[in-house]
């Protein structure tokens, strides 16, 4: 087998990242379709500008998750590549809302340790 077509086992953390993957990206997905179709509940809400933008931004992140999720827990090293990407910047971006809701912050920060964490110790190449 080369080693491009050669595959990754998913073990228990690979499955776990995965699930937490697919979950945050399904309700990113929601989040960013409801945005776009729902303006009127985000503006009483929240003060927000661009929704659109906002909108489409959750909606790519979602589906960037879900692709992540999807793949890993089938085996595939992009879903491995995608998925540390996607849950380091998201880190990184919680980390930076640490100060305006830091509960959120801490446990989404958390979560996206526990998905890298997982899909970068918890992946084992096949042997065969």
């Amino acid at each position: 087998m080369t080693s491009a077509s050669r595959g990754m086992r998913a073990t228990g953390w690979v499955v776990t990242a995965s699930v937490l993957l697919i979950v945050a990206g399904a309700l990113n997905l929601i989040n960013g379709f409801y945005a776009l179709e729902h303006k009127s509940y985000f503006t009483n809400q929240i003060a927000y500008n661009h929704l659109n933008f906002w909108g489409w931004t959750f909606v790519i992140w979602g589906v960037l998750q879900l692709a992540a999720g999807i793949l890993a827990w089938s085996g595939r090293s992009a879903g491995y590549w995608i998925g540390v990407f996607v849950a380091g910047v998201a880190m990184v971006l919680w980390f930076f809302m640490i100060f305006s809701a830091p509960f959120a912050a801490l446990l989404g920060f958390g979560l996206n340790t526990l998905v890298l964490c997982g899909l970068t110790v918890g992946a084992h190449a096949d042997e065969f």
